[in-house]
């Protein structure tokens, strides 16, 4: 923990058009012994997938909480399909379509037995089916079939035909609908012949079942593998609580929660898939930063616009031309936002947002909103209100496009005019104060409140009458007969607007592409500005990416944001010399919060947000694990220790030399010797890595017999113990120290503190100090401890300068005086050795 301060000091000196027709092929035959009715849309499907239990060793647990991490009210669309290769390390593709967005994202892997990479993906982007080729799910079940049940159990897996799984016929499918600026892609896919596969077997089934195609070149496909990512599976996730609250789901306490300051749809999804997926100076000027701000807030749901702006139906409706209307209005509402955003951004330096400037700088943006401006009213904007939406589409068109369209309009002004007429009539003939309500199913009514009526009763001529809470409602069939002439109108007005509209959305189809890019820039622009304004109020810094791992005053960004005044700041270091770290420390002393603090401040820094600390410098981490609940998985008939060697199993195949592991409360689930055994054992296997290791711990033994390893630091939470009205009590500090904890009987003092009988706990002391002398005394003759603890300091004091040779930016008499420090704390320690 020393070399902490060494390294501070050195420091701190385009969418598709869809067409519904009829499938050329029957969903029957697409789907063979499909589970689930494939005529039914997305949006329906609440069944589940069976899931049967796995004999499989290494997978990952399942609990009924931690299966899925989908962000707080979050309904997918998202429809994958999956193909393997066949072999021992089979390559894997996956192709996902979100039919809300029409965002097409294509990957291959090259997976292991337990197919961590896969089961990555899927939590991503968290699908609610998954279509497997037939023969993987019947008759017997494949492994991977198996797999996926157990982890994604909220999706339902359905089997399709094998021969829809067809690489020749995906190559086809992209090269048909992919953006014509995209063309690069299709050269780098020929060779993806498992998700050119998927992509066949997705397109073809959404065909089929939902009746679902598309213009040439409208849509926008997406290559996405694993390189450059870190992977973080579902119970890590879960139990980092990245993207939920784990004891309440609709809490914002969790890490999506507490960075998530964006604005738009489309910013929070780019951050929540961040958060999931890390990628291996933003804003400096506090007034362009707020005019950022500003121009993001008024944003909608681009992707979503993008999508309903080209969806074809069947045949023409009013409900149709209602939609494309609002449809227009909505993208040149967008377009204006778009110029106040540019003009936010005039001014940056940094080279991020002056790409975004550029992207959103495309004159075909402006060619849009002047084409727009040519057909609708210069003085229409997007209105949230039904009333006002319904009168912003009547005078959409401007006038003179239609003599027929402009007389039907003048119809629909003088009803309305006609109806407040008739309700001022109503107020001066019967004295009471009547309001004018409206919503869209049944037009114009009238209400008052039961106060103002008082006992008096409501005339004959008013009907329809009810009551909700302390408001009546009503009508008269004078204005029945209003709100049909109004509708009529209105119907008219959209049916002769309909051509003029459509003619317009179809000059915009032509250059889909463009308002692709904006909506990924603007995306990417909120994600950052959310970063940004956390930093401000969080008192966060910029993180520095090194081969070490240093923290100064870290804080855990959730704890943080529930105990702002109370919480205490830690230090972590962590280098090739010493990257497995033994934490102990009495319950509840802060060693589960400790140990979450590091490993959410390193996805933080690596999905390019400021992190809670003084200073921190990380390593890319390149895999994420955590071995965190020791609860019984009382769903899948595991206990404690069973659920905890799964787990082990799962990181011990998978770990590599840039990952970060922690491990909170190992070998409990046993007897005492069994669990401290498999514990060191697993220490042991563990420390063959270089991996960052964090390893919180009550077994004590551990901090001496794990001291043969130089890379090995003890660590323990510091408590102040002591009596309060005679009887014993602890202070919990909540403070990271070096060394093991010097008491190691916290456990008798917490006896105490419940009010354990004096016997017994007079009792135990004396077993447990037996114990500890015969150990004290076995370990003292051996000399050989000494000799390693001697040569385990000399190797951190190599570790320690070559620090400082690397980072120092410190003058000749400020590293003159530090390295005076070190020397004297070294001779200090050696003497202690001897």
């Amino acid at each position: 923990m020393s070399n902490i301060n060494a390294t501070i000091a050195t420091a701190s000196s385009s969418t598709p058009t869809i067409y519904r027709s009829s499938p050329t092929t029957s969903s029957n035959d697409l789907r063979e012994k499909s589970p689930s009715p494939g005529s039914q849309r997305l949006s329906s499907r609440v069944s589940k997938a069976s899931s049967p239990t796995s004999s499989l060793p290494t997978r990952r647990p399942r609990t009924s909480a931690s299966s899925r991490v989908a962000g707080r009210g979050e309904s997918h669309s998202f429809i994958v399909a999956i193909i393997e290769g066949r072999g021992v390390a089979s390559e894997v593709g996956m192709c996902f379509i979100d039919l809300k967005t029409s965002e097409c994202i294509l990957s291959q892997i090259a997976d292991s037995q337990t197919y961590v990479k896969t089961l990555h993906k899927l939590n991503i982007y968290n699908p609610a089916e998954i279509l497997l080729s037939a023969t993987a799910v019947e008759p017997s079940k494949s492994k991977l079939c198996k797999i996926l049940e157990d982890n994604i159990p909220t999706a339902t897996i359905v089997p399709i035909g094998r021969k829809y799984f067809n690489d020749a016929a995906g190559l086809n499918y992209i090269r048909q609908y992919n953006l014509e600026e995209g063309s690069a892609l299709i050269l780098g896919l020929t060779s993806k012949f498992y998700c050119l596969a998927a992509a066949a077997a997705v397109l073809k089934y959404i065909e089929s079942t939902q009746n679902i195609f598309f213009t040439n070149h409208s849509i926008q496909f997406k290559y996405k593998g694993c390189e450059g990512t870190m992977m973080i599976d579902c119970v890590t996730a879960r139990n980092l609580e990245l993207i939920c609250n784990i004891v309440n789901p609709h809490s914002n306490h969790s890490l999506y929660g507490v960075l998530n300051n964006t604005f738009t749809p489309m910013g929070a999804r780019l951050l929540r898939t961040n958060i999931l997926q890390p990628l291996n100076e933003l804003i400096q000027n506090e007034e362009t930063f707020f005019s950022i701000q500003a121009a993001l807030k008024p944003f909608q749901d681009i992707d979503h616009l993008i999508t309903a702006l080209i969806q074809v139906p069947q045949k023409q409706s009013i409900k149709h031309a209602e939609q494309s209307i609002n449809n227009v209005i909505m993208l040149k509402h967008t377009l204006k936002l778009i110029e106040k955003l540019k003009e936010a951004l005039s001014e940056c330096k940094n080279s991020l947002l002056c790409a975004i400037h550029k992207l959103l700088s495309d004159p075909r943006l402006v060619m849009f909103e002047e084409r727009i401006n040519e057909v609708i009213n210069e003085d229409i904007t997007y209105q949230k209100s039904s009333l006002g939406l319904r009168n912003q589409r009547c005078y959409a068109v401007k006038a003179g496009f239609n003599g027929l369209l402009d007389v039907a309009r003048q119809t629909y002004k003088e009803t309305v005019n006609d109806i407040y007429e008739k309700v001022e009539q109503y107020n001066k003939q019967y004295e009471i104060p009547l309001k004018i309500q409206f919503s869209p199913t049944t037009g114009f009514y009238l209400s008052i409140s039961a106060e103002q009526l008082g006992n008096s009763q409501l005339p004959l001529v008013f009907i329809n009458v009810s009551k909700k809470k302390k408001t009546l409602t009503f009508t008269t069939l004078e204005l029945m007969k209003k709100n049909t002439k109004i509708n009529d109108s209105l119907t008219e007005v959209y049916l002769m607007s309909d051509k003029t509209i459509e003619d317009l959305i179809l000059e915009i189809r032509g250059s889909i592409a463009v308002l692709y890019k904006a909506s990924e820039s603007i995306a990417m622009l909120d994600m950052l500005t959310s970063f940004a304004h956390q930093c401000t109020v969080s008192n966060y810094v910029r993180p520095e990416f090194t081969d070490t791992l240093a923290i100064k005053d870290g804080r855990h960004p959730m704890r943080e944001f529930l105990y702002t005044d109370h919480f205490v700041p830690n230090d972590t270091y962590a280098s090739d010399a010493a990257n497995f770290q033994l934490i102990t420390g009495p319950n509840m002393s802060g060693k589960s919060t400790y140990l979450r603090q590091i490993t959410l401040m390193s996805v933080m820094s690596q999905i390019g947000s400021f992190v809670p600390a003084e200073y921190a410098s990380f390593r890319l981490v390149d895999q994420l694990f955590t071995r965190i609940c020791n609860d019984n998985n009382i769903e899948s008939s595991a206990s404690t220790f069973i659920v905890e060697m799964r787990e082990i199993a799962y990181i011990l195949q998978n770990i590599t030399d840039n990952s970060l592991v922690i491990i909170d409360e190992l070998g409990r689930g046993t007897s005492t010797h069994d669990g401290l055994g498999i514990t060191y054992a697993i220490c042991e296997e563990l420390l063959k890595t270089k991996a960052f290791i964090f390893f919180a711990t009550h077994f004590h033994e551990l901090t001496r017999s794990l001291t043969v390893y130089p890379n090995v630091v003890n660590l323990h939470l510091e408590v102040e113990l002591g009596e309060e009205n005679r009887r014993a009590a602890m202070k919990y500090l909540y403070k990271v120290k070096d060394g093991r904890n010097d008491d190691e009987h916290y456990g008798l003092k917490f006896g105490q503190i419940v009010g354990l009988h004096d016997e017994i706990i007079q009792k135990a002391t004396e077993v447990s100090h037996k114990l500890k002398n015969l150990i004290d005394a076995n370990k003292e003759k051996s000399t050989s401890n000494k000799i390693i603890q001697r040569r385990k300091a000399l190797l951190q004091l190599s570790q320690h300068l070559l620090q400082i040779k690397r980072s120092s930016n410190l003058d000749q008499d400020g590293l003159r005086r530090y390295l005076k420090m070190v020397q004297e704390e070294f001779i200090t320690r050696m003497e202690e050795l001897m």
